[in-house]
């Protein structure tokens, strides 16, 4: 388990064309047993999707078994009045670097609202 805080970064693989693609950039306080963070989610439709949401939310370690550890990361973003929010359940491994995420996206949009369940894994951060 890791100890303090630290920078996690986590995209969708193996995405079908045209299927939905998520992207969280954490940071993670296991002490306090909080996330925070960008969200965003892409599908290269017509018209495309692309929404970028601030998201925060809660850490738990979920042991099911000895040496059998996993965190449930919950998150949403702040504001579900703008039209726009989003609600991701991530499930990860021990050691942070898979895990499965199950999105929930309120869209401003006729069709509003799109549920899909995608396998992630941490990739390197992107230097701004």
């Amino acid at each position: 388990m890791a100890v303090g805080t630290f920078l996690v970064s986590y995209e969708s693989v193996n995405v079908l064309a045209g299927g939905y693609c998520l992207t969280l950039d954490l940071v993670v306080d296991v002490v306090n047993n909080k996330a925070a963070g960008m969200s965003g989610v892409t599908q290269a439709t017509n018209p495309p999707l692309d929404v970028k949401l601030p998201v925060h939310g809660t850490v738990t370690d979920m042991t099911v078994m000895p040496k059998s550890t996993h965190h449930l990361v919950a998150l949403q973003s702040s504001d579900k009045m703008l039209g726009r929010h989003i609600e991701v359940r991530l499930v990860t491994t021990d050691d942070w670097q898979s895990g499965t995420a199950n999105v929930t996206l309120f869209l401003d949009t006729p069709d509003g609202l799109r549920q899909f369940t995608t396998e992630v894994k941490a990739v390197k951060a992107e230097q701004k």
